[in-house]
C-alpha cells in the first residue's frame, strides 16, 4: 500500500512538473536579380542580324519587361522607322518569346516562374526588310528584371 502511495505521488508530481514550449524558426532572404548584357551595342549585320546574351542572376521568380524606343530602327534622315523581330530565350527553359519591334514600343512582359541562378538569356534581332539607304539607324531597347514573388511562368 505504501508503495501504490509513493508511485501515485511521482506521477501527479510528474504531471504538474512537465511543459511544452513550441518554437517559431524564421528566416530571410532578401530578393536579388542582377543582369549584363554582354554586349550593350548591336550592329546589325548585312544580312540583318544581331544578337547579345544577358547573365542573368536571379534568387526568385522574375518579371521581365521589355519597350522600343522607336518601335524599330528609325533612319537618321527621316521619319521612317525599319522593323525587325526581337527573340528572347533562357538557355535553361524551354521555349521562346518573339516581338515585333512595333509592339515594343508599348511595353511587353514576360513572367519567369523559374528561378535562374547564374542563367543565360539570349536576344536576338532580325530585320523585317533590309536596310537600304546609307546612314545611320538606331534604337534602344529597355530590359528591366524585377524579382516577383508571385509571379507565373509563361515558358
Amino acid at each position: 500500500m505504501k508503495r501504490m502511495g509513493v508511485l501515485f505521488f511521482a506521477c501527479t508530481f510528474d504531471a504538474f512538473c512537465s511543459s511544452d514550449i513550441d518554437l517559431t524558426l524564421v528566416g530571410y532572404i532578401p530578393s536579388k536579380c542582377e543582369f549584363t548584357a554582354l554586349d550593350n551595342n548591336l550592329i546589325i549585320s548585312s544580312k540583318g542580324y544581331a544578337s547579345t546574351e544577358l547573365v542573368i542572376d536571379c534568387n526568385s521568380p522574375m518579371r521581365v519587361s521589355m519597350q522600343s524606343e522607336n518601335g524599330g530602327l528609325s533612319y537618321q534622315h527621316s521619319t521612317q522607322i525599319n522593323s525587325y523581330n526581337l527573340t528572347w530565350s533562357i538557355d535553361s527553359l524551354r521555349g521562346s518569346e518573339t516581338y515585333s519591334s512595333h509592339l515594343l514600343r508599348t511595353i511587353q512582359y514576360i513572367n519567369v516562374g523559374d528561378i535562374l541562378f547564374k542563367s543565360m538569356a539570349k536576344l536576338q534581332l532580325e530585320l523585317v526588310e533590309p536596310l537600304v539607304y546609307a546612314g545611320n539607324y538606331k534604337d534602344v531597347i529597355r530590359i528591366e528584371m524585377t524579382p516577383s514573388a508571385i509571379s507565373g511562368g509563361v515558358w
